[in-house]
């Protein structure tokens, strides 16, 4: 049986996972009516329908629905494959990295430059991703992201616990300031990340609701940087991990704040390591992600 080309088959899975021919035109930098050409060849020849219409967008039926999800590993492995072909005959390793992009900023780049002079073969293309994805079914080598629990699978290891959260301001800020206890805080403006709503009235602990309602007062960020930027500016008083913002404190840009919040119930959240090996026979003893791994765990340790 004469089998679809990549092409086709790449322009199946965009225009399936955009929903929409004209969208997956745009991404392949092709246009909507070769699309549609590759997809109906593909239809007739092998005696199915991949899309239905429903208004403006086109929607994977059963069988569809089947071949896309079977195809897209495939075609995820040789995207995978070329890179690191690419990479190999130029001399070097792409390592492809997703992070969570407050871990990425705040305490991985500035450590880059050590993994560099120790393995300047290996280039680490960081990607951002705040959230939970199917690391098997990904392009990426490696992942660090923050939960309670390791994922299974693949090679993972702890790096670091988070720790508690510390209240931080602008050294302007707290000129003039009458803070005597923690409650005080409630008359600066208080600064929220979106991600956890609860960080104040957790800081705060404690059964007062009027307390609890008041510390979930003030404006919301989306990025962990809004917040420490928003901080350092003077906008108010962000409660954040101090192993996140040791840098600012150090450097004078933040100032934390005499109070210790309410006793940690539970564990707190951890940074965890998750990374592909390479199979075995493939002629290295040891692999770029390895390499990562190892050279992450150290500076860990050193932290």
């Amino acid at each position: 049986m004469r089998l679809p080309s990549l092409i086709a088959l790449q322009m199946l899975e965009c225009a399936a996972r955009l929903g929409s021919f004209t969208r997956a035109a745009a991404e392949l930098n092709v246009t909507e009516s070769a699309i549609s050409r590759q997809i109906q060849a593909m239809e007739e020849r092998l005696g199915v329908r991949f899309f239905e219409r429903v208004r403006q967008r086109v929607v994977l039926t059963p069988d569809g629905d089947r071949y896309v999800r079977d195809i897209r590993a495939e075609l995820k492995a040789i995207e995978r494959a070329t890179k690191d072909l690419a990479s190999r005959a130029g001399g070097m390793e792409v390592l492809e990295l997703a992070v969570v992009p407050t871990f990425a900023t705040q305490w991985l780049i500035p450590r880059l430059a050590a993994f560099r002079a120790e393995h300047p073969r290996i280039v680490v293309n960081i990607h951002a991703r705040p959230e939970p994805f199917h690391f098997a079914d990904s392009l990426f080598d490696a992942a660090i992201y923050f939960g309670n629990d390791a994922w299974d699978g693949h090679p993972s290891a702890t790096l670091l616990e988070e720790g508690p959260s510390i209240p931080v301001c602008s050294p302007r800020l707290l000129q003039g300031a009458a803070l005597r206890q923690r409650e005080d805080l409630l008359n600066l403006p208080l600064l929220h990340l979106a991600s956890r709503p609860d960080a104040w009235p957790d800081w705060f602990g404690g059964d007062d609701e009027s307390i609890r309602r008041r510390a979930r007062l003030g404006p919301r960020y989306d990025l962990f940087t809004m917040v420490t930027g928003a901080a350092i500016c003077g906008l108010g008083i962000a409660v954040l991990p101090e192993m996140m913002v040791r840098t600012e404190i150090e450097s004078g840009q933040l100032a934390a704040l005499p109070f210790a919040g309410a006793p940690a119930s539970g564990r707190h959240g951890a940074y965890f390591l998750t990374y592909r090996q390479a199979r075995p026979g493939d002629g290295t003893d040891r692999d770029k992600a390895t390499l990562f791994a190892d050279w992450l765990m150290r500076q860990c340790e050193a932290a």
